[in-house]
Order: C-alpha cells, then structure tokens, then sequence
C-alpha cells in the first residue's frame, strides 16, 4: 500500500497532535515534580540562596529561587555562571528555559519549560519519519515507524520530563538523519557541512550523552566511507565534526573538566566493594533497563520484550545467513549506535533511570516497527502489512490504558495543607530541592539539616538489592554510606538547635514537619518533643519503601515527597 507524499505528511501531523495532547494531558494531572525538574528552573533563572540552615522561608523566597527576576531577563552570564558552578551539564537548554522565564518574571509554571519540550518533540518525529523515509523508501513504512514512537509511553515520559533529554533526542535524531543524508548524496559540499556544524556544536552544549550517540554514528558512516573509498567526502565531515566540537569549546570552555571531573553520579565516590557484588550489581542494572524498555514500549511486559527481540534477531540471522539478504547500510546508521549507546548507558549510568537512554529509545523503537514489517513482507500478502500500523495503535492504546509513565506522581494529599507553616528536616543532601513546590504552599518553612542518618537505610538497601540477585556481601550499604558523604558539598551538619530557640515555633499551636527518609526519623521527633512544646504527633503520609519498586531508582522519581510527614501539635 502507497501514500502520497501529501496524504504521508497530513497523517504525520494528526500523529504529532494526538501524541503532543496526549503529553499535555500527563502534564496538566501531573502532581509534583522530580528535584532535577525544579532545578532545571533554579539553574535557568536564579542565584537565589534558601535558607537552609534553621532559617524561615516564604513563598516569595521560593518563587525567587524558581523565577526570573525582573533585573535578570535575558541574563545569559547568570545562566552560565550556575552551569560552572553546578558542574554537571553544558548550558545550551538551560538558556533556551532561561528565554521562555524571561518573557514571564516572577512567575513559576511547569509549561515554560515543556513548550520546548514540545518543539523539540516535534522535531523528532518529523526525523524519525525522514529518516524511515530514507530507510524504505516508503511513505507507510515511515509513518508507522515515527508513529509507534509518537504514540509511546517512551515518547509521552520523554515529553513530559522537564530537562534537557528532548532536546538531546532532537539533536541526536537530526545527527542520524543528516548522516544518513550525506550518505546518501553522491557528493558532500560545502553547504552540507555548514548544516550540520550546528547540529554538532548545539547537541554538545545540550548534553554530553551526544557526544556518544554522534560517535557511534560516526563511526558507522567512517567504516562504510571508507569500503566505499569516499575519502574526500569523509574528511570533509571529519573537519565539520572537529569544527563543531572546537566551536562547543570555545563558547562553553568547561565541558572537558565537566566530562572527566565533574561532580554526577558515582564516579566522585570512594568506597570499596568487591567483584562478585559488581557482576551481580551490573546483572541487576542491564535487568532493570530491560524494565524500564518494557514499560516504555512493551506494556510493561518483559517477557514480549524478551519474544520480540528474539523474534527480531531470529529474523535477522534468517535474512542474512540463510536467504543471503544484506542488511539496509542506512538502517544501520541508527540501529547500531542506538543499541550500543543503551547497553553502555545502562552499565555506565549513574542512576538506573529511563532519562539516560530517552536518547535511544526512538531508535529502537524504530528498528522494532521495521523488523516487524520486514517479517510480514516474507507474507506474500501485500495487506497483511497493514497489521503493523494497526497494531501499533492498538498497542498504543492499550499501554495508555495498563501503564503510567514516570513522572506524573498523584498520590500525594500534601497539596492541601494543615497548617501555614511548615519545618523541613533533612540531609546534607539537600532534599528539600524536590519537595520545594509544596513549600510554598506555607506561609513560613523552616529548613533545617540534621547529621544523624537513618540506621536501618543501609539494611534497607542491603534487603533491597539482595531480593533482586544481588550478592552484596555487605557492600551495598557501605556505597550508600559513601553517597551520602560524597565531597565536600555533602559533609554532614546539623542545624537542630535552631528549632530549640526558635521564638517563630514556640509561638504555634502545630506544625507540619517533613522528615527526610534519610534522616533517623525516631532521633528528630524525639527532638523536636523534647525541646519545643510539640508533644504529640500524627503521621499524615508516610514514604513508600523500597519493596514497592523493582529498580531502586523508581523510587527516587516515584515518590512525591521522599519524605515522612508528620503534624506537630501542643497536646
């Protein structure tokens, strides 16, 4: 079956809106935030600093953190400087967040930053579906492979995950298509190279993943330049690539000591643990990943997963082996970099968490819609191809219907307070950045640190990882131990005293108090009853705990306060 080149982009565009009012629903119910998804705000439009240690805040003090001041519009040497100081990505998303705020001061809204989640949506699906045009040739083909990403709970996530990784998807799929292209042309000028040196130096200060995914696609299109001896060509681009990182360089000086030093993830760690903990650990995380592929394209299902990929690579060696078919070069292009760049996320991460890979996940998804129609075509049933597309919207709607993408929290009742005031109490690390719009709720919050860890949250993790095929030895606690005193930034103080003398406190009847699951729980409200004229408490939501979720990271962005919360009052 044929579609006119007309009737492929109006359909593409029916797609794109039912995908894009699909994710602005997810965002409209979405109830609370992830921390970093705050901080993309802080990072873009303030150098505000909280009071953290046993000062009160207002709501103003919060909305300050999260906004654009007046006198600070369009202040991209403001945006930078949070990028140096915070030292963990390059600032290109940022400001583009930073010019949304800058046209709203003093105002905090979850759509700033989605707007250009949405563009950048956009404009992968628009080259997902050039890039499937050039793989088959055929405008259903293309459509029903950028379909079954737009209409995924991996696109939706992606959309409504208030950081840089759409723009990141953007970048890397404008690369791959651009690769592709030049591929393509039987002689790459001049104007060629000028296109595509933005998409370099742009997708580098977005995110340092892109320096990956572009490498990996590099690689594919120098290895099959040089069968097909196009050296002229192949060093053009080379020049556009190095061009392009120069340039990067040059406008953001400190992306090298931001890759090889920067503060992310468990690289800054120093801790010791042993080899059978880091194979079984390493076994746990690619398992885990292969969750998160299930929930984002599978129905949550691991076991199709597991049938369809088999079924993909049975197909494959079919092809290849037996019916002597070669491989499409071009489906190559991202069919290789996409599964490199998700096992090698997935053992190297940090975190076990969906973001790292959002990059790859068109990708694939892509390369399983194609398989899928490759293996109909050996049907000599020319209809018997449209099951592909039907089937991707009825998979799609059974997947709104089965899975909740992450991200969207609801289960909270702290968005109807019971007091006007509020004491937080954490850690050194920092937690009430994700519990921050709820604060503003009151009319006072009191922040306050406390040095006294929880003693059951390394048997917690231990119970955690164990009930998962980890064998620990003892280590995972001795890692989490090390994460919560990780550099300098992270030595653990306390503040308690503050809420002894505090004359604000001694003045109410009750309090709401956030306790960090972190904290020791039983040492503050001990505290707390001790030393002010709270003597009784209720528990008014109590933090999940790590049984709930397969992948301990879930619970990180799952849980909506990452906290015990208690009402203080005087009898």
């Amino acid at each position: 079956m044929k579609i006119s080149d007309k009737t492929a982009k109006i359909i593409l565009a029916i797609i794109i809106v039912i995908s894009l009012a699909i994710s602005t629903f997810f965002v409209y119910t979405k109830q609370g935030y992830h921390e970093d998804e705050l901080l993309t705000y802080n990072l873009s439009n303030s150098q505000k600093q909280l009071s953290i240690d046993g000062g009160w805040n207002t709501p103003e003090d919060f909305n300050e953190y999260l906004t654009v001041s007046g006198n600070n519009r369009f202040n991209y040497g403001l945006v930078v400087e949070n990028q140096i100081t915070d030292a963990s990505h390059p600032p290109f998303y940022y400001a583009i967040v930073h010019t949304i705020c800058s046209f709203f001061p003093d105002v905090f809204s979850r759509y700033f930053a989605y707007s250009f989640n949405v563009t950048a949506i956009i404009g992968v699906m628009i080259f997902l579906y050039k890039i499937g045009k050039r793989v088959t040739n055929n405008n259903l083909y293309a459509l029903t492979a950028a379909g079954s990403y737009a209409l995924s709970i991996a696109c939706f996530t992606t959309t409504i995950y208030l950081r840089m990784y759409a723009t990141l998807t953007f970048f890397v799929t404008v690369f791959v298509y651009m690769m592709i292209r030049l591929y393509d042309k039987e002689r790459i000028g001049i104007k060629d190279c000028f296109l595509l040196l933005p998409v370099i130096t742009l997708g580098m200060l977005t995110q340092y993943y892109f320096i990956l995914f572009a490498g990996l696609t590099g690689i594919v299109f120098l290895v099959f330049m040089l069968k097909d001896k196009r050296i002229k060509d192949l060093l053009s681009v080379i020049a556009t690539a190095v061009a392009g990182i120069a340039l990067s360089m040059l406008i953001y000086p400190h992306i090298i000591e931001n890759i090889l030093g920067g503060n992310r993830g468990f690289g800054s760690l120093s801790f010791n643990i042993d080899t059978v903990t880091i194979v079984t650990y390493v076994i746990y995380k690619l398992r885990t990943y292969f969750h998160i592929l299930a929930k984002e394209m599978f129905l949550g299902q691991v076991w199709l997963l597991a049938i369809c990929t088999v079924g993909t690579v049975a197909m494959w060696i079919y092809l290849r082996f037996i019916k002597k078919q070669k491989t499409n070069r071009k489906a190559l292009f991202f069919v290789i970099p996409a599964l490199v760049f998700f096992f090698g996320i997935s053992l190297v991460s940090p975190f076990n968490s969906d973001r790292y890979v959002m990059a790859s996940l068109p990708f694939i998804s892509m390369a399983f819609t194609l398989a899928a129609i490759k293996a109909l075509s050996l049907v000599k049933n020319n209809k018997a191809r449209l099951i592909v597309p039907v089937g991707v919207v009825i998979f799609s709607a059974i997947a709104l219907y089965l899975i909740k993408p992450y991200y969207i929290y609801g289960k909270t009742n702290l968005y109807e307070p019971k007091d006007k005031n509020c004491v937080f109490i954490g850690t050194a690390m920092l937690e009430w950045n994700k519990c921050i719009d709820k604060l503003m709720q009151y009319d006072g919050t009191m922040i306050v640190q406390t040095d006294k860890i929880s003693p059951s949250l390394g048997a917690e993790l231990e119970d955690f990882a164990q009930s998962r095929g980890v064998i620990t030895n003892g280590k995972i606690s001795s890692l989490a131990n090390a994460y919560m005193n990780n550099g300098g930034e992270k030595n653990l103080t306390s503040s308690m005293e503050k809420i002894h003398s505090d004359k604000k406190l001694k003045t109410l009847d009750s309090v709401t108090v956030y306790i960090s699951r972190l904290a020791d729980q039983d040492y503050v409200l001990d505290c707390i009853k001790k030393n002010t004229p709270f003597k009784s408490s209720e528990l008014i939501q109590k933090d999940y705990g790590f049984d709930e979720f397969f992948n301990w990271y879930d619970y990180f962005v799952e849980t909506e306060s990452y906290c015990n919360v208690y009402r203080l009052s005087k009898s």
